[in-house]
């Protein structure tokens, strides 16, 4: 029971990734708050946990004052926020940046960056009062590098590694530190959809060395990590667990060269 008597905040809780996350602190003995969009999850979620100490909010990490109102909820249920995971987040309709329309671009900046600094100062404000906290930033591999069609995506996500080493440089002077993850392609969350087609996985698989998409699991095995006190000492780093994919290629320069001869 690694986070007994931890209180964690997961934004974008209550289905997919930020759910796996909610139920692997909840088994570890943490008190969890989630928030969301979606009424009918937040109901699933609730119903699911029911006798888990759980707080479930139907508030857009976009609404300022809602995510307020929330933090001081959490804050006056368990005294305190020891750990934030900023999960929420959505991807842009896949089009050339030519083609992508102004909702869209405005829409993924606003969940996944505005919304994401919104948690952390709201959040990181209790946690500073309190002198101790974690935040863990959830970026993704697609930031570091780009990809065709994820402009918006890649833009606002790869502004997070930025965002986490800014603030542990101003805020582990009062005891909160901040760690960011870079995830590949995983089995589950978005790409839920994605992987009911076999040529998907295969075409995402073959993109890293091992052969193979990550699952959840790995992933929120790498979220505990950096939530306990044994990964303290990280801070302001950004962890990418995709598999190798990053500067991958299917065909190294050496090999076509070789081939060549």
């Amino acid at each position: 029971m690694r986070f007994k008597r931890k209180s964690v905040v997961i934004t974008g809780g209550t289905k997919g990734l930020g759910k796996a996350m909610a139920k692997a602190f909840l088994d570890e003995g943490a008190s969890v708050a989630v928030n969301g969009r979606n009424k009918d999850a937040i109901a699933k979620f609730q119903e699911e946990f029911k006798d888990k100490p759980i707080l479930a909010f139907n508030t857009d990490v976009t609404d300022y004052e809602g995510m307020e109102d929330m933090a001081s909820r959490v804050i006056g249920a368990w005294g305190k926020i020891d750990i934030l995971i900023n999960n929420a987040g959505i991807v842009n309709p896949l089009v050339p940046s030519e083609k992508m329309k102004k909702e869209d671009f405005d829409r993924t900046i606003d969940v996944n960056l505005k919304g994401a600094f919104y948690a952390a100062q709201i959040f990181g404000r209790r946690m500073i009062e309190n002198k101790s906290g974690r935040i863990i930033n959830i970026a993704s591999q697609v930031a570091l590098f780009g990809e065709k069609g994820f402009l918006p995506y890649a833009l606002s996500k790869g502004a997070l590694p930025v965002m986490t080493r800014e603030l542990s440089y101003e805020w582990s002077k009062y005891g909160v530190t901040a760690c960011c993850i870079a995830p590949g392609f995983m089995k589950g969350g978005m790409n839920e959809g994605l992987l009911r087609k076999e040529i998907f996985v295969d075409y995402l698989s073959k993109r890293t060395p091992i052969g193979r998409m990550g699952s959840v699991d790995e992933l929120v095995a790498c979220v505990l990590f950096l939530s306990s006190p044994e990964a303290q000492y990280i801070n302001g780093e950004t962890i990418t667990i995709d598999g190798g994919m990053t500067g991958y290629t299917q065909e190294p320069l050496l090999d076509f060269i070789t081939k060549g001869k």
